[in-house]
């Protein structure tokens, strides 16, 4: 009877450190951040702010190009009816460049002030949904929580979607 006993506790050790081991196991979750943040009224919101802000500088930009081709048009006609000499021929050349040159300085402007704004658009946006998901990190025990959306992951075993849970805490 004793020999019994010798051999039941180790296996009852073992199942025991399975156990503690299962509950204390990481737990991993996922979700597509750019399907949600896609999903949420305050993106189309930004986008449709973004939009404008977008449209206002492209107006800008089709009106100093269409000046500009305006005084080419002029320089061309003018040249070719010779009532321009060589030298103002060449004057209103360079003015010309420079007028392509602001187009062209404009044009890359605009690109960075509209991905600046975009940038301000979405950052109370991001900081909101951020806050979510730590605290649904917390509140359900998850290690770790994986953008799907970034295509970052190079392994993944099956994992919790925490869309949903993220989605309630936002009040969707």
């Amino acid at each position: 009877m004793f020999r019994s006993i010798n051999c039941f506790f180790p296996l009852v050790l073992l199942l025991c450190t399975a156990t503690l081991q299962a509950q204390t196991a990481p737990k991993y979750g996922h979700m597509n951040l750019g399907n949600l943040l896609e999903s949420l009224p305050e993106t189309k919101t930004a986008n449709d702010k973004l939009k404008t802000y977008a449209d206002q500088l492209t107006a800008k930009d089709d009106s100093l190009t269409k000046a500009f081709q305006e005084a080419y048009t002029k320089l061309e006609t003018e040249y070719n009816s010779g009532v321009l000499t060589p030298v103002q021929s060449q004057q209103r050349q360079a003015e010309l460049q420079k007028q392509q040159e602001a187009i062209q300085k404009f044009e890359q402007e605009a690109q960075q002030m509209v991905a600046s704004h975009r940038d301000e658009l979405l950052k109370p946006i991001l900081a909101k949904i951020d806050t979510a998901i730590k605290a649904v990190a917390t509140e359900n025990g998850y290690l770790m929580i994986f953008d799907t959306s970034s295509g970052v992951m190079l392994f993944a075993n099956d994992t919790d979607d925490v869309t949903a849970l993220v989605k309630k805490k936002l009040g969707l």
